[in-house]
């Protein structure tokens, strides 16, 4: 049974297939945000882009990324099975980052016409095209085999999970401190060759412990060889379109007529998903009533429609969408479409009443989400641009190593963690009482603890690598979070997954808040502001995530029709990809055009990244004070779920 407890099969107390997906997720997580950690300064510094068309590149990145997992996961549960999902996956991985070390030449300037190496573009569009199918056929699946080493009621499983996410953050924490460092002193290249060489451990590491993993990754029913290979080679096939969008955001621009009118689209199925929730909230399902009792209400959300889109075209907002906005963005919104108006049809004619209103406070809490998230990825455009370009880099500047160009500690300290879980698991099969696969994974920890304190002092840290503050916050806040909640919890004044939603959001605006006086100094001064700033921002800004992120994703799962909760998660997903394209949109109000030659202007580009935090920040606050607002009613709307 796959549930039988075995000594020889655990370690700390868990399956050792947690640990196998700990460090396939961790490598996977290492490759993914060091990439993306370099990506927007490789586009501006390498190959020229402008800031447009690299935050275009950005964001379209960022959408399809957390669009395919959808599509993985749904492939994986119906025919491959996870494990061939994730190891498939992976290979794509290992292959895009590996062509993401093809830099090619550096772009110059003719007669004040940017060249560009062509062909080393190509291959960087096929590689993230490599990357965005990997993660699609890798990410959701792992996560799913943590939850099935578990029986359904095992007390285990939570603190499982808990290892499981903090791979992922421990990989993201030295993703850029490696991948950022590497490509900023030492080449484009070695910062994306690290992240492949990752990947590639991840991969090993999966493969060599998929004996753990108890069998339950296989294929629901016996899967024909050619089905199976009809399915890679459509995957594979879709490579080409994938790449081609990479390459058409910023080469092709939509008419305006276009996005105008998808703007006006949007927004009415905005007013017509809220429609649906308000009817949810006052719905009888004991006595049906007529079409005609919802025409006044119907007449009243259109007006609001229509002013919002008054309002939108008489302040310059809708003129602003027309100006930057991608083919990306517009084919999130004909997905986002579609996602809407089957919800409005499922909780409307396939409900009850307490179903739909539940639905409807799920669906608030994925909005709420979309706001946090494209606030929150601003971290790796404007927030990278800003920090290259108007902060100072190193935390202790007496303490950093002048001499040379030192290689990070953290590389050993990575390449020895799975290292010593294969030693570990290898003695504690053949002595399970034996204390060295204990000692040996605490002391690869202690190992990694020191490589990290090194790196971030001593280093001379990049734009790039200074994105490890947020995974570095992540994992110092969480079990601090963790005592706090319960600990309300059990005073009886734990707030409500709306609340803590709301202050997610507000957080998150706050974040802004030490940029925009670094920005205002900067721009004064004509000086680069101190990176204390930064680490302040990201400080309130995980706090946001810890209060916002968690509850998301355990609202969904509870509040969902069961029928439905794999595509209500699903939906969570695209939210996150829209806010992606998103934030990249928003970044563009902060771009900045430094022609060949010429020095930064202080005080020009001060001002610009001051308006655009400031705009932010009273976005995150304003949309924070009415998740306030309404959070009791949404907690109503909950019907005891906690």
């Amino acid at each position: 049974m796959p549930f039988t407890r075995d000594p020889r099969d655990e370690l700390f107390g868990h399956p050792k297939g947690v640990f196998v997906c700990f460090f396939t997720e961790m490598w996977e997580r290492f490759s993914f945000y060091g990439m993306k950690a370099l990506l927007l300064l490789y586009l501006l510094q390498h190959h020229r882009f402008g800031d447009r068309a690299g935050l275009d590149v950005l964001g379209a990145y960022g959408g399809l990324v957390y669009c395919v997992p959808v599509i993985g996961g749904l492939l994986a549960d119906r025919f491959l099975g996870m494990r061939k999902a994730v190891i498939f996956g992976g290979l794509l991985l290992v292959a895009g980052h590996i062509g993401m070390a093809v830099e090619g030449h550096a772009a110059t300037t003719v007669n004040g016409v940017v060249v560009r190496d062509e062909g080393a573009l190509r291959v960087f569009y096929l590689s993230l095209s490599l990357i965005i199918m990997g993660v699609g056929f890798l990410k959701p699946n792992v996560s799913t085999i943590v939850g099935r080493l578990y029986a359904p009621n095992d007390p285990r499983r939570d603190s499982g999970f808990s290892l499981f996410v903090a791979g992922i953050n421990l990989g993201g924490l030295f993703a850029s401190i490696v991948c950022g460092y590497l490509g900023q002193t030492y080449g484009w290249r070695y910062g994306f060759g690290a992240a492949g060489i990752g990947m590639m451990l991840g991969l090993a590491q999966f493969l060599w412990g998929r004996k753990y993993l108890r069998g339950i990754a296989e294929p629901p029913r016996p899967l024909s060889r050619s089905r199976e290979w009809t399915i890679y080679a459509l995957a594979i096939a879709g490579l080409l379109p994938v790449a081609w969008l990479m390459h058409a955001v910023t080469a092709i621009r939509l008419g305006p007529d276009t996005i105008r009118w998808t703007y006006y689209i949007v927004v009415m199925a905005l007013v017509g998903i809220a429609w649906t929730m308000w009817h949810g909230l006052r719905r009888d399902d004991a006595a049906p009533r007529p079409l005609s009792a919802y025409a006044p209400s119907l007449l009243v959300f259109a007006a609001m429609g229509i002013a919002v889109n008054w309002l939108s075209s008489r302040y310059g907002v809708l003129d602003f969408f027309v100006e930057e906005a991608t083919l990306a963005l517009v084919l999130m919104s004909v997905v986002f479409l579609v996602v809407g108006f089957w919800y409005a049809g499922f909780v409307t004619r396939g409900c009850t009443k307490v179903e739909a209103q539940r639905m409807g406070a799920m669906m608030v809490m994925i909005f709420a989400a979309l706001i946090f998230y494209t606030l929150y990825e601003q971290t790796y455009g404007s927030w990278v641009t800003f920090t290259d370009r108007l902060l100072g880099k190193d935390l202790f500047p007496s303490m950093v190593l002048r001499d040379g160009t030192p290689w990070p500690w953290s590389i050993p300290a990575l390449l020895f963690a799975p290292v010593a879980f294969v030693l570990a698991s290898s003695i504690s099969e053949r002595t399970p009482a034996s204390p060295w696969p204990r000692s040996l994974l605490i002391l690869s920890m202690l190992a990694m603890l020191a490589a990290l304190v090194h790196d971030a002092v001593l280093l001379p840290q990049t734009a790039g690598s200074l994105t490890y503050l947020g995974s570095m916050f992540i994992v110092l806040l969480a079990p601090m979070f963790a005592v706090i909640w319960t600990r309300l919890d059990k005073r009886g004044l734990d707030p409500s997954k709306p609340t803590k939603s709301a202050f997610g959001l507000l957080f998150a605006g706050l974040s802004f808040l030490p940029l925009v006086w670094a920005a205002q100094h900067a721009g004064a001064t004509g000086e680069l502001a101190s990176v204390w700033w930064l680490v302040l921002a990201y400080l309130l800004l995980e706090l946001g995530e810890m209060c916002l992120y968690p509850v998301g994703l355990s609202a969904v799962t509870q509040l969902s029709v069961p029928r439905v909760v794999s595509l209500m998660m699903g939906t969570w997903f695209l939210a996150t990809a829209f806010s992606e394209t998103l934030a990249a949109l928003f970044g563009k109000l902060a771009a900045i055009d430094i022609p060949e030659g010429t020095a930064l202007d202080f005080a020009m580009a001060g001002e610009k990244y001051a308006h655009l935090f400031e705009l932010l920040m009273w976005i995150g606050i304003g949309w924070a004070v009415l998740a306030f607002a309404v959070s009791p009613l949404l907690r109503r709307m909950m019907h005891g779920v906690k």
